[in-house]
């Protein structure tokens, strides 16, 4: 089987690529989209939202014109949106610029050898990361840590519900903890993990290191066993992965 990934953002394609040697191990990477011979990725990334659906539909065209691949896989955030909404709008939105006679598309669809995947993260690829407990520290030393734990400890309850309660604005007057979107929270309270248990060492999104290794994957696998309703858009990553192992 051959893929053709693409991932939103940058974090992503550094802990996917990782995370794939673990679940999918017979696939090697490639430098170029018509490079893929057998058990091969190419992906692209770090564009955003709405770039991604651009680069999913030149991906069309790309597989077209190389009909050598099994699965285009799109991943994304969920952000402030359900996983249901957010996948209706990456079908849609990818749908829309295909049909756009402003781009003139060659191609409307992809091979019918060929499928067309949307991985969502919900609310973003760091809400997964709270996911290990291992990691979390029961008795954290940070003020601010400690108030977000007594808002939600993310070690017992589903981190994917974390600020379920908030409601975004476009205009970004209403903050969580200081923050205005419930992704950019996130990422916060894990920065405060990490540095509580690396001893102020903080996360960061250009080097996950700790978060891509096989052991930080493994943790967040036993946390989705030991509470099956935790973490659903992580499970459905992980069932995707194993309906592929070959």
């Amino acid at each position: 089987m051959n893929f053709y990934f693409v991932f939103e953002g940058k974090t992503e394609s550094i802990v996917y690529k990782e995370w794939l040697s673990v679940l999918l191990p017979q696939l090697s990477e490639v430098d170029s989209f018509d490079a893929v011979i057998e058990n091969n990725y190419y992906y692209e990334s770090d564009m955003g939202i709405p770039d991604c659906y651009n680069v999913v539909a030149n991906a069309i065209q790309e597989i077209n014109e190389f009909p050598k691949y099994d699965y285009l896989v799109l991943f994304i955030d969920a952000d402030r949106f359900t996983i249901e909404e957010k996948k209706k709008e990456a079908f849609g939105t990818i749908f829309e610029k295909l049909m756009s006679s402003e781009k003139n598309y060659t191609y409307k669809e992809l091979p019918h050898t060929c499928k067309l995947e949307v991985i969502v993260q919900r609310v973003c690829i760091e809400t997964w990361f709270l996911g290990n407990r291992r990691f979390f520290v029961r008795n954290p030393q940070s003020e601010l840590l400690r108030k977000y734990v007594e808002y939600f400890d993310v070690s017992s309850n589903d981190p994917e519900e974390l600020a379920s309660e908030f409601i975004q604005n476009n205009e970004g007057t209403n903050q969580i903890f200081g923050y205005s979107t419930k992704a950019l929270f996130h990422e916060g309270y894990l920065r405060e993990v990490f540095k509580e248990r690396l001893k102020g060492i903080s996360y960061q999104k250009s080097r996950p290191k700790e978060v891509q290794t096989p052991q930080y994957l493994e943790q967040i696998i036993v946390r989705t066993k030991d509470f099956s309703s935790h973490l659903s858009s992580f499970q459905e990553f992980v069932s995707f992965c194993e309906k592929l192992q070959f």
